[in-house]
């Protein structure tokens, strides 16, 4: 008679361990390599696979070879501003090269290589690649099938250049109009809506292998603080986190996101008394919340531990050793503005002394290293040598004709009119229509929208300072008298008074029509006066601005639905 298997304890206790250590999603019963790299690494190298980090310049400088061999680094982060993309073919002999270098170390393990591009107006990679529409304006459109599809098109110009991360959606409910970080990055601030269109985003990204991070968790939609600079806090009960915060992430989940990243904010609600601690450094946060409640079994990435948020209270190097006792898997160090590249370094350094003093255990550190190697395992990432060439097609790949079709179907769905617009639009193609814009200061951005706006047959543009002053408004409006329409871009009013003073002396012209457009955040619309017609863009990403001027020029049927709750008209902040 076959006994059964109960009486086998411990025959039992080895399968589940045999079980718990299979790789996913491995054909059949094979062994998990991940597992066997892991029992085969130092301390050090644990270490260093759990770091993700960036590094200066278009090349594989000394600097970062020197890190990924000798300190056997997990993965990078690319930015524009420290010059690591140029071009299509540059990205993708960069990524090539530096997995090279990984190659060249004891265990060739395959390099994370991580990028922000969620869609303007955070999108790193421009030249030369397709540009979304912002989240917001891919929700205006109501169409989650085409959030599906910008993902899946932003995954595989990703995977031609070597990019193997997204840290995207951003799956936080922006219902703070005055939110200063997040805004038109979100899907909106209806939970459901936002979590139907992250589920659609992750979705998308899964269906070309690319791996992405639904983030902040918990929620970083009802701050007024930028993390980069401060401490945000929620201060949301637990009905409204589970309410309002949660369903984005838990969509995310239950679509298979194999990753998530955390937000540098407060949440009392969540860490008891640990009040004051973000919860990224929470463990009751990561490991009560994310992994015991919501039952995520996936890889935790921090938000930069560079950011102001923890950076200024504790330090990279002490955040670092924090996030990583709190539960976290991957320590990112982003390329933060006054952080020195030693950071990066020293908290290598610090993760290494924790283990060694036992501050932080040893079964902790090495279930991070297991879930990096696993979720490389999982996307073929594990041999370095495999990814180490450059695709020879990289800039044919790339802004491909229909996936700038479909950026370009998304803008002119998202298009919200607010109120009537005829019989003031369609505007005479002449110049006795004046486009204003305000300019950023920021070099790539005012390149593009302005080399848009040039594509507008006809109308004279003025160009203003963010800010306009006194002199500048008196001169904008003096312009406005020889124009018989004034299309006035608007971008974050609320943070910048001299938007809004001269939409006021504008809209006060009775003989000039007003065409306002919110051209970044539609919650800058209650702000200002009112006008002949009232439009929002949710961002300037070129699709939105030409789309922007084919609704102005020529017959146009306005589909957008605004995915954000307007308050009523506010006083001005």
């Amino acid at each position: 008679m076959v006994r059964p298997f109960r009486s086998y304890p411990v025959l039992a206790a080895a399968l589940l361990l045999a079980l718990l250590l299979l790789g996913r999603p491995m054909a059949g019963w094979s062994a998990s390599r991940a597992a066997s790299l892991l029992a085969a690494m130092s301390v050090e190298e644990k270490v260093g696979q759990i770091f993700m980090v960036w590094f200066q310049g278009p090349t594989v400088s000394p600097d970062i070879a020197g890190l990924i061999r000798e300190r056997h680094l997990g993965g990078v982060i690319l930015y524009s501003a420290p010059g690591n993309i140029e071009t299509p073919d540059q990205v993708a002999a960069l990524t090539a090269g530096l997995q090279a270098q990984a190659a060249a170390t004891g265990q060739g393990v395959g390099l994370l290589v991580g990028v922000d591009q969620e869609g303007a107006p955070v999108a790193r990679l421009r030249q030369g690649f397709t540009l979304f529409p912002s989240q917001m304006a891919q929700a205006a459109t109501g169409r989650a099938d085409l959030v599906r599809q910008a993902a899946a098109a932003t995954g595989r110009e990703l995977r031609a250049v070597g990019i193997n991360v997204d840290f995207a959606p951003v799956a936080d409910v922006n219902i703070n109009p005055a939110n200063p970080v997040i805004g038109i990055r979100s899907f909106g601030s209806a939970p459901a809506d936002v979590a139907r269109n992250t589920a659609a985003a992750t979705a998308g990204y899964a269906s070309v292998g690319m791996i992405c991070t639904p983030k902040h968790f918990p929620g970083h939609g009802d701050t007024a603080v930028d993390s980069h600079v401060g401490l945000p806090r929620v201060d949301h009960d637990a009905t409204t986190l589970g309410r309002v915060d949660f369903p984005p992430f838990r969509a995310a989940f239950a679509a298979d996101a194999p990753a998530v990243m955390t937000a540098h904010v407060v949440a009392p609600a969540l860490t008891g008394d640990d009040n004051g601690l973000p919860a990224t450094l929470s463990r009751r946060v990561l490991e009560g919340v994310l992994r015991g409640r919501m039952g995520f079994d996936g890889v935790i990435f921090t938000d930069s531990l560079g950011m102001g948020a923890v950076a200024d209270t504790y330090g990279t190097s002490e955040a670092a050793v924090m996030a990583l006792g709190a539960g976290a898997d991957v320590l990112l160090i982003g390329a933060d503005a006054g952080r020195p590249a030693k950071d990066r370094l020293d908290a290598m350094d610090a993760v290494v002394a924790a283990v060694a003093s036992g501050r932080v255990p040893a079964t902790r550190l090495n279930a991070a290293a297991l879930r990096v190697l696993r979720l490389k395992e999982r996307y073929g990432l594990l041999h370095a040598k495999d990814q180490a060439t450059p695709s020879p097609d990289a800039a044919s790949r790339v802004g491909r004709a229909e996936d700038t079709a479909l950026a370009r179907r998304i803008a002119a769905r998202s298009l919200t009119a607010f109120g009537p617009t005829t019989p003031t639009l369609p505007l005479a193609a002449n110049d006795t229509t004046l486009v204003i814009r305000p300019r950023f200061g920021r070099d790539v951005i005012d390149a593009e929208a302005e080399a848009a706006l040039a594509q507008w047959q006809g109308p004279k543009h003025l160009f203003l300072p963010v800010d306009p002053d006194a002199q500048a408004i008196a001169g904008a409006v003096a312009e406005a008298e020889q124009a018989r329409t004034v299309v006035l871009l608007v971008t974050n009013a609320r943070q910048r008074d001299g938007q809004r003073r001269l939409a006021q002396a504008l809209a006060e012209r009775k003989a000039t029509a007003l065409v306002l457009v919110a051209a970044q955040s539609p919650y800058d619309l209650p702000l200002l006066p009112q006008a002949a017609v009232r439009l929002a863009t949710y961002g300037e990403a070129p699709a939105s601005l030409e789309a922007l001027g084919q609704s102005l020029l020529a017959p146009f049927r306005f589909t957008g639905r605004v995915p954000a709750v307007l308050p009523a008209k506010e006083a001005h902040p």
